[in-house]
């Protein structure tokens, strides 16, 4: 059952979802508010899945009001209605974190649709030694053994399972996933599900389902790490936005304001490997994914990550995968046939 909040000013209007929403199936309608209080107050205490907001609230912006509950409700689905366009308002609506910007008035099968990608899947089970072994290797707190087992779990997706199924195990792994974190309640996980969002790209390229897999296994272990050591954060992210670029290791002690030698200790204990392992293997798994989404041959890939030489950088991904790049990319896309 997905929750809905209608605000909007206009009370004929108001009405009209009203009825449209009674047709609609699967979904309930939790208020109507038609003042940006209002509509801040019944999303704060009823928590709707749904947001349908109008771009103005009596002298109000719905935008600024759709911002300030985005920020109380990173999970919820909002959605701006307008009787124009406007680029400007696009735009605005679009910072604030809007799921999308609307035409009044909304036809019921735009609602409809709207109310089934919000409908939340029960999720499935992945094969259990596929699913056991990538959990056990987070307990155990060893990345590379995550990243190995990622490739099997894509391996068994692309063998085993249609498309359909292949994203419900997705989602299923997601979740499973996410509560291995402590204290994650169901709308920090939904959060999470809504920033790694599946699409049919990654459900139909094995190079982008592993870039997806990575992305939740090493926000989790980030997560872990970062509990106890919260200037780890700085390092992390440093990390990510200089996967294009040569990355010292004394730039990110720095980062952390801790020695090198510190950072190292931690490195080995929350991730069983070093930071320069850590460092190569986030720049091979985007290397996947530019191999996945763009034309460009392995030498232009290797200096778009910072390496000075293709060869050095072949040689990185070797011993890492134990094949070429090349060569793994000839495999990836054999295994995409295999699905098809």
């Amino acid at each position: 059952m997905v929750d809905v909040l209608i605000a909007d000013a206009d009370e004929l209007y108001q009405s009209a979802m009203e009825k449209m929403l009674a047709d609609c199936k699967d979904c309930r309608l939790i208020g109507t508010a038609t003042s940006g209080k209002e509509a801040m107050e019944m999303a704060s205490s009823c928590r709707p899945q749904v947001i349908l907001s109008d771009v103005t609230l009596h002298e109000e912006s719905g935008i600024t009001v759709c911002k300030m509950i985005r920020n109380r409700l990173p999970e919820a689905s909002i959605y701006i209605l307008s009787n124009y366009g406007d680029y400007t308002l696009l735009h605005n609506a679009m910072e604030a974190g809007v799921n999308e910007y609307l035409f009044k008035p909304l036809s019921r099968k735009k609602l409809a649709a709207i109310i089934k990608s919000n409908q939340s899947e029960e999720p499935v089970e992945l094969e259990d030694t596929n699913i056991d072994k990538l959990i056990s290797s987070l307990d155990e707190r060893n990345y590379k053994y995550s990243y190995d087992v990622a490739k099997e779990v894509v391996s068994y997706l692309f063998r085993e399972c249609g498309k359909e199924v292949r994203k419900e195990k997705m989602v299923g792994l997601a979740t499973s996933l996410f509560y291995i974190i402590p204290g994650m309640d169901n709308a920090q996980k939904e959060y999470y599900l809504q920033k790694y969002k599946i699409n049919a790209k990654k459900v139909s390229k094995p190079l982008l389902c592993f870039c997806w897999i990575m992305q939740i296994v090493t926000e989790v272990y980030r997560q872990l790490c970062t509990m106890k050591y919260s200037h780890m954060n700085k390092v992390f992210q440093y990390i990510e936005d200089n996967k294009n670029n040569e990355i010292a290791l004394a730039d990110l002690s720095a980062q952390a304001g801790i020695s090198s030698g510190y950072l190292s200790r931690i490195f080995k204990k929350y991730y069983k490997i070093s930071v320069v392992d850590y460092i190569h293997l986030r720049k091979i798994t985007m290397a996947k994914y530019y191999m996945a989404t763009s034309e460009m041959n392995i030498s232009d890939i290797s200096f778009l990550l910072g390496y000075s030489e293709a060869g050095y950088f072949c040689k990185i991904f070797k011993k890492y995968e134990g094949r070429t790049p090349s060569s793994f990319n000839r495999y990836s896309k054999d295994l995409r046939k295999a699905a098809m």
